[in-house]
């Protein structure tokens, strides 16, 4: 393995996987370069050959499923059926993106002077695709899908973690019909990276990382003025308003807090309840964690995996830590190894009686962590909610549904569950506020997001 290896680790037996060999300068340059110069191709005018290599490209997914789910598996340490979920999800974000791939942009009328203005839309140009090691597939396609239905050419720079199931995603593409100058991938570390955004003959950036990933992207699009698209870390809590169903709420809100074993960005990391109920909370949660274990996520019945790596143990332990000398550990937090397996699996904690103000809630954790909070009135609860920097989903419940709705407009989020959690869709856009991130993906708001808007004035 040369100096400019990469070695990712299987998380579940820390067996090395193989090395990934990073991108030079000279790789970025030559692929920046390519990708524009086929910005001059017919790929992004014909707007029927896009829509038909996303379908086809979705029909190869679903052919390699069963084998793209257990590379997942291996390379994420997700849960079998977690990685099932994705997969699917992703042939989704294909077919309804090959739909909109078809769709005319614009609008045309006339002026006050009798003049004719079109406003059109236009690929906006070469971008730029970092993706995080957590959901690789889905968040990927879930961009990468829109982006191509308007037709720009796409430089991938994957986590190292999951380069080899990402370059076998690429390769299904090329199979499908995506030409070679059009999709290609730079391996590589957060440098690599960097290169491509600030090179000239890039137009646009579309991350999902950390909001510390996401402000170094900002800095390095400035120099070029690289249109930025972030989706960044998170904060989400569920509000269960004193008419919500308590229970169903909070069975939801476990299991959402173990998602990707609670290193996902939506995970639910946060549970408000009416002072009142705070005892029938506790009690709720604290049933539900006892049966949330750690186990070998190759089982079709797994609930949760391990940890990514052992730095992701060494910093959920810390809060896990904080939060048995600042607050209370309900339930949870023990290292274990279930099967005698040596990767670092982590039992859910339930924390309470945790000020607002500690890094157990103000901080993103991004592990199986989740804070039992209480509140006096709807405007406390309200506060509360919005009391992290954070703001890229909640959830709240309640039977009264024009209450629901009133609450959810105020929570400073990108996206609000109203009586769910978890329900994402290629039809609906999503992103974040505050330092959740910038700008929108999926549905046909995300057409937008890679197009430039045109103004053709026409003297007639």
């Amino acid at each position: 393995m040369s100096l400019t290896d990469l070695q990712p680790l299987d998380p579940v037996t820390l067996e090395e996987l193989p090395p990934v060999a990073t991108a030079s300068l000279d790789d970025v340059d030559s692929a920046a370069t390519s990708s524009a110069a086929a910005m001059a191709s017919s790929w992004p005018t014909d707007h029927r050959r896009r829509a038909e290599v996303l379908h086809a490209w979705a029909d190869l997914l679903r052919t390699e499923s069963e084998s793209l789910a257990t590379d997942l598996v291996r390379e994420t340490g997700k849960t079998r059926s977690e990685a099932d979920a994705e997969i699917l999800g992703s042939i989704d974000s294909l077919r309804f993106n090959a739909g909109l791939a078809r769709l005319p942009l614009g609008s045309a009328g006339s002026l006050w002077d009798g003049t004719e203005a079109h406003l059109v839309r236009q690929p906006v140009g070469p971008t730029v695709f970092i993706t995080p090691w957590n959901w690789p597939v889905l968040l990927l396609l879930r961009d990468l899908a829109p982006a191509f239905a308007v037709g720009v050419t796409a430089l991938v720079k994957p986590a190292p973690q999951t380069t080899h199931i990402t370059s076998r995603i690429v390769a299904l593409g090329h199979r499908a019909g995506v030409p070679n100058e059009v999709l290609q991938v730079l391996p590589g570390g957060a440098d690599v990276g960097s290169a491509l955004v600030r090179h000239p003959a890039t137009a646009a950036v579309a991350i999902t990382g950390s909001t510390t990933a996401g402000q170094a992207v900002m800095r390095d699009a400035a120099e070029t003025m690289t249109r930025p698209l972030l989706e960044l870390g998170g904060k989400a809590s569920m509000l269960v308003l004193p008419d919500g169903d308590l229970e169903a709420a909070l069975t939801q809100a476990a299991r959402a807090a173990i998602v990707t074993s609670g290193q996902m960005c939506m995970a639910c990391t946060r549970v408000l309840v009416h002072q009142d109920q705070l005892a029938a909370a506790e009690k709720i949660l604290h049933d539900a964690f006892s049966h949330l274990t750690p186990s070998d996520p190759r089982r079709p019945d797994s609930l949760l995996g391990p940890l990514v790596s052992e730095a992701a143990m060494e910093k959920v332990s810390g809060y896990v830590d904080l939060a048995r000398r600042d607050a209370r550990l309900v339930v949870g937090g023990e290292q274990v190894h279930p099967d005698g397996l040596p990767g670092h699996f982590l039992v859910p904690a339930l924390v309470a009686d945790v000020d607002p103000s500690s890094p157990l809630v103000q901080d993103d954790i991004f592990g199986p962590l989740l804070t039992l909070e209480s509140y006096g009135n709807d405007e406390d609860a309200l506060a509360l909610s919005n009391a992290t920097p954070f703001g890229l989903a909640a959830s709240v419940w309640s039977r009264d549904l024009s209450r629901a709705i009133s609450t959810a407009r105020r929570l400073q989020a990108g996206t609000v569950w109203v009586n769910g959690y978890n329900r994402s869709y290629a039809e609906m856009p999503s992103g974040g506020v505050r330092m959740s991130g910038l700008g929108r993906t999926r549905g046909v708001d995300g057409l937008a997001q890679f197009s430039e808007l045109k103004h053709i004035h026409l003297s007639v």
